[in-house]
């Protein structure tokens, strides 16, 4: 018998506009997984349709985080996200 192991990340970020939450996003990075899918919950509809392009970007940025863990996960020099 031996040991498996499988290492994976929760990860979440919120979107604001005038310091205000418009959107949160989440997902979890995982080792041996080709792709991350992330999830986004719209807190403010009002916000969100007056600044979806900023929402959007923030989203695309969120995905590109997760994308940068998830590939320092696969070569094994994953240290955080800042």
């Amino acid at each position: 018998m031996a040991l498996s192991t499988n290492q994976s990340i929760s990860l979440t970020g919120a979107s604001t506009i005038d310091g205000k939450q418009v959107a949160t996003f989440s997902t979890v990075v995982s080792t041996g997984l080709s792709y991350t899918s992330v999830s986004t919950q719209i807190t403010d509809q009002d916000l969100y349709e007056k600044n979806k392009a900023e929402v959007r970007k923030d989203r695309d940025d969120f995905q590109a985080v997760a994308d940068n863990l998830s590939d320092s996960l696969e070569s094994g020099s994953a240290k955080g996200t800042e």
